[in-house]
């Protein structure tokens, strides 16, 4: 009975299992489709957001490609000057350049010739770009270049040369030799000396003399004011007369507060050793007397960054005068600390204020004797370093070189073969680490300017206008309705 009702439900039925496959088969394959379709969305928005990565880091590494050739050739430094040769710089200039790699990169035109090959399945479209925030040179009082400069050294100099330089500035300072003024003790005991000169003195009942001061101070003093050049440099009239106008350059630009500034966080101040890095940058991309560059506008240029005077001449003259005082003041302490010396002091002084029967006068003769003696010695230093000799920090009886029995009639000679010491260029670094490293940098970047702006189309460069990092914001949008934002920042 029960076969019989299995075959009466066959006869009315006959295709009912396969009517239930073709209901399950359509329901899987909705859903399988479906998972295709979304994993395909899915795997062309993660393909845009990488394209778009992708493009954006291309961009910004194009815009840093463009760095100034002038600027790394002569200075060893990465900065991209925003003006692009035009008059003027502007960070707007480097947004459009932005705005030309991105868009260029998003385009498919190359491959219009081979377009049965490629198919753009991204659609994407540069809707915007923003240059938001830029890093200048000039920054915080020129901070941004400084810590450039001071890495462009700082593979390049050992741990040796810093602690020589150290070393230099712990016995400068020690023996106080920025402190002293010894050309004004000179003068005070002149003064003193000349109270005492054209008086009468009684040495007998109804017998007077006239008193004449022999005054030790009397040669050094017309040195000194016949200028110290004459008596360092072999001719004066061969010495750079180059001036400048200080007021073209970036140091006065940014005293007037006309000067373009970034808005990137603010930088640090140099560490003790970046600072010595700092000096070395300077003195290796700037030249001095003795060692110019023979390109540049100023010959002297460490010097000018030392004095910041419009001319030549004038910033050497202070350099020389500013290093005779710290020599001066060396000389002095060697002499009071000379036992030998002292005695010939004193025995001179002594016979002196007998000669004019004036024995209180003899502290003042020996003080007049000892500063005499050491700014002749300092003269005699200055001249050997100009003549590219050596002279020691602190003197010692074998390094000694002037005769007291000369302060009379003195002569400056120089001994260019002296090997022990510093040079004309270690004092010079002496000198730049007492300065603020900020004035040196904004001096620095006006040497900069005026030697560049002397190259072919550069007529109107500025330190203020090259930038070494940007941070910029870009839009695209997909032609599949995606919208996208990404940021990127890059520094050299």
């Amino acid at each position: 009975m029960r076969d019989y009702e299995d075959a009466q439900e066959k006869r009315r039925n006959p295709g009912g299992s396969a009517g239930y496959l073709t209901v399950y088969a359509a329901m899987s394959l909705t859903v399988m489709i479906s998972l295709c379709l979304v994993l395909i969305e899915g795997v062309r928005k993660n393909t845009i957001a990488l394209e778009i990565e992708c493009v954006m880091d291309i961009g910004m590494d194009s815009v840093l490609a463009e760095y100034h050739r002038e600027l790394l050739h002569r200075y060893g430094l990465l900065m991209v000057d925003t003006s692009y040769g035009t008059d003027y710089p502007s960070y707007y200039n480097t947004q459009q350049h932005l705005e030309t790699y991105l868009a260029r990169n998003f385009s498919y035109e190359d491959c219009v010739q081979l377009s049965f090959l490629y198919h753009d399945l991204l659609g994407l479209k540069l809707e915007d770009v923003q240059v938001q925030k830029v890093s200048l040179a000039t920054d915080d009082g020129g901070r941004v270049f400084q810590h450039r400069a001071a890495e462009c050294m700082q593979s390049r100099l050992g741990m040796e040369a810093v602690l020589e330089v150290l070393d230099w500035m712990e016995k400068v300072e020690g023996y106080g030799l920025l402190e002293q003024d010894i050309e004004g003790q000179m003068d005070r005991v002149s003064a003193q000396l000349q109270q005492y000169d054209g008086m009468k003195k009684q040495i007998a009942e109804e017998e007077w003399i006239k008193i004449e001061i022999p005054d030790p101070t009397a040669a050094a003093g017309r040195m000194r004011r016949e200028g110290i050049l004459k008596w360092v440099v072999e001719d004066v009239s061969l010495l750079s007369a180059a001036t400048i106008d200080p007021e073209a350059y970036v140091s006065a630009r940014a005293f007037r507060g006309e000067i373009n500034c970034g808005n990137y966080p603010e930088k640090e101040p140099l560490e003790l050793l970046e600072h010595i890095f700092l000096l070395e940058y300077f003195l290796t991309y700037a030249g001095h007397y003795g060692a110019v560059m023979e390109e540049s506008l100023l010959q002297y240029q460490i010097e000018y960054l030392l004095c910041g005077k419009a001319c030549d001449r004038d910033n050497l003259h202070q350099v020389i005068n500013t290093l005779c005082g710290i020599r001066e003041a060396a000389n002095v302490a060697y002499l009071m600390g000379c036992a030998p010396k002292r005695a010939e002091v004193e025995a001179l002084a002594a016979t002196l204020s007998s000669v004019i029967a004036l024995p209180e006068l003899q502290p003042v003769f020996e003080t007049a004797l000892i500063l005499t003696w050491a700014y002749l010695e300092s003269l005699y230093d200055i001249k050997t370093l100009l003549a590219g000799g050596r002279i020691v920090l602190l003197k010692t009886d074998e390094s000694w070189h002037y005769s007291l029995a000369n302060i009379w009639n003195p002569q400056v000679e120089a001994q260019e073969g002296e090997r022990e010491g510093l040079s004309y260029e270690d004092y010079l670094r002496i000198l730049l680490y007492l300065q603020p490293a900020d004035t040196l940098s904004m001096r620095f970047m006006d040497i900069m300017e005026m030697d560049i702006r002397r190259t072919p189309g550069n007529s109107c460069f500025r330190m203020d206008g090259c930038i070494d990092g940007l941070e910029a914001e870009a839009s695209i949008r997909s032609g599949y309705g995606y919208t996208f934002t990404i940021k990127r920042q890059k520094n050299y």
